[in-house]
């Protein structure tokens, strides 16, 4: 019985990094956690945001999962080596260390890159990511912004509209002053790779840094054995990716089929309550299939 990969994240923006983790690992189960009843993450304090991911990680374990990834800035900048710590015997990865390392290998070939780092207020309160790139090149410029709105509009389902004016209004809002300062941007919550649209209309042409790319990499580097210990799945069959959420199933469904799952269903499979995900709070199994059926299939 081959063991899944267990991704989690504040809502649908994770789903970036499990698309990527897809991509590059197309016959791997994936159990993905969105938490979207206690979504945004990104105005929480670090004390709350370590009892989500425990919570999350906890339900992950009894799905049999053989890895985490952390699939979210906020947590994995406030969290991950506390929750790490908390679980030794379970393999995990996060998204800004990979991220930061994708940084530093394209300001390599690029001397004198303008960097600008856009994540969620707690993001850059706890400052890791800036940490991690001055500790290597304490002469690279980097721009650190807060973006509190960006994750909202996405679970909201306004990045699916391309060139919406509500998130240009507020990309330019955060970022108008610096267009024309930066040459590349890093996008520090992995819903904003979805609106780099908004980005590009507040400044200008530019690079975007994805981590999710970054990150899906690590994961696969895990499970290879480069720095794991090669629990990775040699089936040739599809691997199946099964999708939770602890807020209201029809709308994450909605959000996330418009944004990243446009030639596939998503259909509720199963309802129930998910324990260690807030009290009282239900949660419906989605899995991603191929559009073969006109309606759900009968449980």
């Amino acid at each position: 019985m081959r063991r899944p990969i267990g991704i989690f994240d504040s809502g649908v923006g994770g789903l970036t990094v499990a698309k990527e983790i897809r991509r590059l690992l197309p016959h791997e189960d994936i159990i993905y956690v969105g938490d979207t009843a206690r979504a945004p993450y990104g105005g929480k304090d670090e004390p709350t945001l370590l009892n989500h991911g425990r919570d999350i990680i906890r339900f992950l374990q009894k799905k049999d999962v053989k890895a985490v990834v952390m699939a979210c800035g906020t947590s994995s900048s406030t969290s991950f080596e506390q929750l790490r710590g908390e679980f030794p015997n379970l393999p995990m990865v996060d998204t800004i260390r990979p991220g930061a390392k994708a940084v530093l290998e394209l300001a390599a070939n690029r001397p004198g890159i303008r960097l600008c780092f856009v994540a969620t207020a707690a993001t850059i309160k706890n400052g890791l990511f800036t940490r991690l790139i001055s500790q290597e090149r304490p002469d690279l410029v980097v721009h650190a912004r807060a973006c509190p709105l960006f994750a909202p509009m996405v679970e909201a389902g306004l990045a699916a509209i391309k060139n919406h004016p509500l998130t240009r209004f507020v990309a330019e809002f955060y970022l108008c002053d610096l267009r024309g300062q930066v040459d590349a941007v890093v996008l520090g919550c992995t819903h904003y790779p979805l609106l780099t649209d908004a980005l590009t209309y507040a400044l200008g042409d530019i690079t975007f840094i994805n981590p999710a790319q970054a990150t899906a990499q690590a994961a696969k580097e895990l499970l290879s054995g480069d720095s794991g210990d090669g629990d990775h799945n040699d089936s040739d069959s599809p691997g199946k990716t099964t999708f939770y959420t602890s807020g209201d199933p029809e709308a994450f469904a909605r959000t996330a089929h418009s944004i990243l799952l446009p030639t596939h269903h998503i259909y509720p499979v199963a309802i129930g309550i998910v324990p260690h995900i807030g009290v009282g709070s239900s949660a419906t199994q989605l899995v991603c299939r191929p559009p073969q059926y006109a309606h759900a299939p009968a449980q």
